[in-house]
């Protein structure tokens, strides 16, 4: 089959290839059902009708998204094949229930590769092959994945290893699903012991092939779009079932948290007032709704002395962005119709009103035109990086400093010029604790009290800056003047303590931009960070975003970029 499924519509390009797939590998025939509902349901499960599969997989197309829908079925018919037993729920927790389907899952495919040893080929095209550097539980959990299905792969981690030598001692005998329950709740303790995190609520099954092992409980309680009964769809109070175990098992897992510490993700505040927001998952195509909390933390004014200094060494940049911003201001232009009194007659209007007199009707004596200067009308966010790559020494400073020098000069000039202008920054410390700072707010002067807050600040923690970008553009919203304008001012890539690969907040920052744009907040990005084109150019676009060069040059650069923006 050559047809290309992204191009027209996913799983229903391959829904004849995949039933002549799977009755060559079970013997019988499978139903197949689309899986897409309201809740974004991305995940393939089997139930007593037959096989569900994602009607669509996001981050994938071509040959690739071919691939995966012929890897998720062959998962699934292992299942089918091998899966002769139930198992019992009872008093697991919800990491000692991921392991005991994650060894179910190599149980089941290593059966299936003895019969046709190309699908370990197949699935393999699933797993990294340079790995995945971390020791999170989500992490371990998809490292021992793929040393179980890989023989010739050799893990670094010491409890992946011990599991890889336990599964197959348990195996020694022949494939044995009833040692897997016993085996899973025990490597599920030891990591309790490790104090390594595991969050049930953010937990995916990996790689993105396999189904989400409902299959294979004797409690399975499915999710609301995979309920059917006699008639039709329905479910509501099964669903709600589902979630009520699922929290429970949540609050029975708080014991296996870590301790919090300043380089550990911290569990969600316990405060319902908090701003949450979605965060785009590139690997499951969907949003995670409710997932980042900003913290609005109140800035520590310091003495502004320092900061008042170097701003006045560039006095003669700030008179001259006064003036420029000045002319700007005054603006293109605008000629206003029908008018009473003016430099010039309208001429359509005016024969209108000869009309008017000679039919006896009262003319409209708003015969004339004038022109004036149209003053335009712009509300300006600048928003801050505040992580700890900020803090970098330079030769007679820092570069959370600089940035702090030129947030002021372009601010008063800004001001000076009569448009809103507001200094807002942010850190991260995880997604449940997204730290959001305000300087200065529209309508506040360039006081002391602003350069204190400014003077105060330093750098900290990490750079969640799709959650920060959703939140300035939600402030941005409520300003009432014809422009607004994010400009974010930062010095690397998107990263934060709970997400191992970078490029997901890279993707997640880009949709929060998109977002923002559609809103009619457009975001542009400054950035010092020599290598950034790498990144910036996917999360804002091919031209909207300045790589300065020269991080010592930021004061100067950063308002002149500014009015070449406007115009």
């Amino acid at each position: 089959m050559t047809t290309d499924c992204s191009a027209v519509g996913g799983l229903e390009a391959v829904r004849g290839s995949l039933s002549h797939y799977l009755r060559a590998l079970l013997g019988n025939e499978v139903s197949l059902f689309a899986c897409e509902s309201s809740l974004g349901q991305q995940r393939t499960y089997l139930s007593d009708l037959g096989l569900h599969l994602p009607l669509h997989y996001f981050s994938y197309s071509g040959p690739a998204l071919r691939t995966l829908y012929v890897a998720a079925a062959a998962h699934a018919a292992a299942h089918l094949a091998y899966s002769t037993m139930r198992f019992e729920r009872q008093s697991l927790k919800p990491l000692q229930l991921a392991i005991i389907g994650l060894l179910e899952d190599a149980r089941i495919e290593a059966l299936a590769i003895q019969e046709m040893p190309g699908l370990r080929k197949i699935w393999l095209q699933f797993f990294e092959p340079g790995g995945r550097d971390s020791n999170s539980a989500d992490v371990l959990l998809f490292r021992l994945s793929h040393v179980l299905l890989d023989p010739q792969r050799v893990d670094s981690n010491p409890w992946v290893m011990k599991a890889q030598r336990w599964y197959h001692a348990s195996q020694q005998e022949g494939s044995n699903p009833a040692v897997l329950r016993e085996l899973g709740s025990v490597l599920g303790n030891d990591l309790g012991q490790m104090r390594v995190q595991f969050n049930a609520r953010s937990h995916v099954i990996e790689p993105v092939y396999r189904d989400d092992n409902l299959f294979m409980w004797t409690s399975e309680t499915p999710p609301e779009e995979n309920y059917i009964n006699e008639g039709g769809f329905s479910g509501n109070e099964q669903a709600q079932q589902s979630i009520d175990t699922f929290d429970e098992h949540v609050a029975e897992d708080e014991r296996f948290r870590p301790r919090e510490s300043a380089g550990a993700t911290q569990s969600a505040p316990d405060n319902s007032e908090l701003p949450c927001y979605p965060e785009w998952d590139a690997r499951i195509g969907r949003y995670r709704e409710h997932w980042c909390s900003i913290i609005e933390e109140k800035p520590t004014a310091c003495d502004a002395s320092a900061l008042k200094a170097r701003v006045a060494a560039h006095a003669g940049l700030s008179s001259q962005l006064t003036r420029l911003l000045h002319a700007r201001k005054l603006g293109q232009p605008h000629r206003l119709r029908r008018q009473l009194e003016g430099e010039e007659l309208e001429l359509d209007t005016l024969v209108r009103a000869m009309g008017d007199l000679r039919s006896g009707l009262l003319p409209d004596m708003r015969v004339h035109r004038r022109r004036r200067q149209q003053k335009p009308d712009l509300s300006i966010l600048l928003l801050l990086d505040l992580s700890a790559s900020t803090n970098v020494a330079l030769s007679r400073s820092t570069l959370l400093s600089l940035i702090c020098e030129a947030s002021v000069l372009l601010g008063v000039a800004i001001a000076d010029g009569g448009d809103q202008f507001a200094i807002h920054g942010f850190r991260s410390n995880g997604r449940h604790q997204v730290n959001y700072l305000r300087f200065k707010e529209f309508g506040e002067t360039m006081d002391d009290a602003v350069l204190g807050r400014l003077s105060g600040v330093s750098g900290a923690l990490s750079t969640r800056m799709g959650a920060a970008i959703r939140h300035a553009s939600y402030l941005m919203r409520q300003c009432r003047t014809a422009q607004r304008l994010i400009l974010v001012l930062t010095d690397g890539e998107p990263h934060d303590i709970d997400v191992f690969d970078p490029s997901l907040l890279v993707w997640d920052a880009a949709r929060a931009v998109d977002r923002s744009t559609s809103e009619g907040t457009p975001v542009f990005c400054v950035s010092v960070d020599p290598q950034a084109e790498l990144y910036l150019k996917k999360i804002f676009g091919p031209h909207n975003y300045q790589v300065i060069d020269r991080i010592t040059q930021l004061p100067q650069r950063l308002p002149q970029l500014y009015l070449r923006l406007m115009a």
